[in-house]
């Protein structure tokens, strides 16, 4: 996932509200602006904000629609950007870090790369899925196809001997065989990580 971090945030402690700035667009669904305090980054951070008020794009956001997602056209892309968009602090979603009322970071998580590891972990599991789900769908494909190659016969070697199976053919072997392979080896090492809980 690409994280923009030209996408930022900065916190005003005296009206206890982050400021919301996109310079450039913003093509993600949730939003992930890197946190400043202080003129120092503290990495992506996720806030909750409304978009709409009563039907109507509230003020200082601006959206667009994508169109169709190639293959997924149930899911809904966007773009949205933030012009000085103020939120209150409580809308900071803070499991990985928060901000006092008087603007200072806190974060049990010391080290910066294991805060923007932790920060990223849920989104982790999402990503596996929509690969495993893409390898179970190669793999409902090839077992129709090999289903159909062990049944289909086709020609025969000599004359009146009984027709060759289609998988027994080198092409269709060439064919099926290093794709099948290919779907399996990844579904054996996605159940070993889940098995082991990893």
């Amino acid at each position: 996932m690409k994280l923009m971090f030209d996408f930022k945030t900065t916190y005003d402690p005296r009206a206890r509200e982050f400021i919301i700035n996109t310079p450039s667009c913003n093509t993600h669904s949730g939003f992930f602006p890197a946190q400043y305090q202080r003129d120092q980054s503290r990495g992506p951070r996720i806030y909750s904000t409304d978009k709409r008020c009563r039907w109507h794009i509230c003020p200082n956001i601006r959206i667009a629609d994508c169109g169709h997602k190639i293959g997924l056209n149930g899911v809904d892309n966007g773009r949205i950007w933030f012009d000085d968009v103020r939120i209150p602090r409580e809308n900071l979603l803070n499991s990985v870090a928060d901000v006092s009322p008087d603007g200072e970071y806190l974060s049990a998580i010391k080290d910066p790369d294991q805060r923007f590891a932790a920060f990223l972990a849920p989104l982790t599991a999402g990503r596996i899925n929509i690969a495993v789900s893409a390898i179970y769908s190669a793999k409902i494909g090839l077992a129709i196809a090999i289903r159909y190659a062990l049944s289909r016969q086709a020609f025969s070697i000599a004359p009146n001997q009984p027709e060759v199976l289609l998988l027994d053919y080198p092409s269709h072997q060439r064919r099926l065989l290093p794709l099948l392979a290919k779907t399996l080896a990844p579904l054996n090492s996605y159940c070993k990580r889940k098995d082991f809980g990893t």
